[in-house]
């Protein structure tokens, strides 16, 4: 066997696993020191991002709530 054919056949297994399957896969994977730093999941591969004005409300702005509408555009990086 080689190592793609396995990676191969590890894949279609976890495909067929339930979802209870899936849950105590990642038990074992997370309890084991070899495999557990594989199973962290970075903001980067979730898909998440920072949100870049979530301080704004401690910029010392007092006019945030009034322009509010304005403010979330220049953050999107969005025309009027």
């Amino acid at each position: 066997m080689t190592v793609a054919h396995d990676y191969e056949d590890m894949h279609h297994l976890v495909d067929r696993l339930p979802p209870d399957g899936v849950r105590r896969l990642r038990v074992l994977v997370e309890s084991d020191p070899e495999l557990a730093r594989f199973a962290e999941v970075s903001d980067s591969e979730t898909g998440r991002r920072e949100l870049s004005f979530i301080g704004l409300g401690a910029s010392g702005r007092s006019d945030i709530s009034e322009r509010h509408d304005e403010l979330l555009r220049e953050g999107l990086d969005r025309p009027s």
